[in-house]
């Protein structure tokens, strides 16, 4: 149970960072995407999540600072290209900021194949 919390507490904790990055950046129109369930459906049913009330409070009043945006659950391999930006950061030290700096060129060719999947 105590590596349950742990989990939720730091991708609570990454939600949070993530509306403040995005709003830092004037990013007012987004979709963020979880692979993690358990967040997507506290922001979506807060009333089946009680446990997780002042959590869902404060993500909402973030999330209330963007002009348009969605929660999405999504598979972790369905989004390669962030999953490889994540390992980069754990495993090799890469802290700039992708959000402002765009993909890196060593990721191009997974974007464009991904975008050209996800249009079709």
């Amino acid at each position: 149970m105590r590596k349950e919390r742990t989990a939720d507490e730091a991708t609570y904790q990454s939600l949070l960072w993530t509306v403040d990055s995005l709003q830092a950046h004037h990013l007012n129109k987004v979709i963020i995407a979880l692979d993690d369930d358990t967040f997507s459906k506290v922001i979506l049913r807060p009333k089946a999540w009680p446990n997780f009330r002042c959590q869902h409070i404060e993500l909402m009043g973030r999330l209330r600072s963007l002009e348009r945006w969605k929660i999405i659950k999504e598979d972790r391999l369905t989004n390669r290209g962030a999953f490889l930006i994540a390992q980069s950061v754990i495993k090799y030290g890469f802290g700039q900021s992708y959000v402002a700096a765009g993909a890196p060129r060593w990721l191009m060719d997974i974007f464009v194949n991904e975008e050209t999947v996800s249009s079709l």
